[in-house]
């Protein structure tokens, strides 16, 4: 490793040079990770985002040639946590131990945040595309394991869609902005309850989301119980500009889909998800994709193979354990 290579913390100032070396390395990469300023700017002001101590970026003098992040959710003391964590080296810098380095620096900095945690266990852990070699070589050299797959699935908007068929005795409308955002960050934190990896979500961290430059409310569809006038599921969607233009495919995205458990099997899942697709077929979308746990134990990836999605790409969840007690 050059020896004029150094690694400090983000600073605000940093902000166009970060988008420029996440771009440069989807570039060479073409992984779809490139990002726009003012989509990162809005991902480091999150509330719960501490980019000034959590993210590291390594210059090589005055060339931003690799960074690395971390997300720690406060989530519940009495569930395992887990504290997430991305980078990327540019690809001209790989190979000389930098992202080792990297991974390092924000393993101390977790290790930290697990100290001060309730929970019994705290798990670190990055991703890695099935196709990154090197990004799984590095983890698994940092005693990370796979444990678990996810996986990008597509499926085209070519006019043969059928209706949404809603369950007798539940009707879907769109959100409304002014009353429904804190029952839809219940209903979303209460479905995935259940699920592999779950940490709650903070209210304030759910608002500023939906502030976002991508937020479409005419998007977002809930379904509720036509007697009580509970909302029991969600449809939540997006169509990225900036993304379309980098891939080159007009496509939606289905961000969320979440059925509270004791209304799953009865077909709500289905009707939001189809819902979902004329929705953004109308927008002028040729396909929609979403991404889901491989292994998922409600059934989703049924309902997303009965509607006729496939299987794009996949994603391998890497972790260690930073305390166990």
């Amino acid at each position: 490793m050059a020896d004029n290579i150094h690694i400090r913390n983000y600073r605000p100032d940093d902000l166009p040079a970060l988008v420029a070396l996440i771009n440069d390395a989807d570039a060479v990469d073409k992984l779809e990770r490139a990002t726009t300023l003012q989509e990162l700017e809005h991902e480091m002001s999150f509330p719960t985002a501490h980019p000034e101590t959590d993210c590291f970026l390594a210059w090589d003098d005055d060339r931003l040639v690799g960074y690395t992040d971390l997300f720690a959710p406060e989530g519940d003391a009495h569930m395992d946590g887990t504290i997430y964590c991305w980078g990327v080296v540019h690809p001209l810098w790989r190979r000389r131990g930098l992202g080792r380095r990297l991974l390092e620096a924000a393993y101390r900095r977790a290790s930290e945040y697990a100290a001060g945690s309730e929970a019994e266990r705290v798990y670190f852990q990055c991703t890695a595309r099935d196709v990154e070699e090197g990004r799984q070589a590095l983890y698994q050299g940092f005693d990370m394991e796979p444990v678990r797959y996810f996986v990008n699935l597509v499926r085209a908007l070519n006019g043969n869609l059928a209706p949404a068929e809603v369950p007798a005795g539940f009707r879907l409308r769109t959100f409304d902005p002014e009353g429904d955002t804190e029952t839809v960050w219940r209903v979303d934190n209460e479905a995935f309850r259940d699920h592999w990896g779950y940490t709650a979500s903070d209210l304030g961290d759910y608002l500023h989301w939906i502030k976002g430059p991508r937020f479409r409310p005419e998007l977002w569809f809930l379904a509720e119980d036509e007697a009580s006038g509970e909302v029991v599921g969600l449809g939540l969607n997006t169509i990225d500009p900036d993304w379309i233009a980098q891939t080159g495919r007009q496509e939606g995205y289905v961000d969320t889909l979440a059925v509270l458990s004791k209304h799953r099997r009865k077909g709500l899942g289905t009707a939001l998800l189809v819902q979902s697709l004329h929705a953004l077929c109308a927008e002028g979308m040729e396909a929609a994709h979403l991404h889901a746990d491989a292994e998922n134990l409600t059934g989703a990836m049924r309902i997303y193979e009965r509607v006729g999605f496939r299987v794009r790409k996949t994603s391998i969840a890497y972790r260690k354990a930073i305390k166990d007690r």
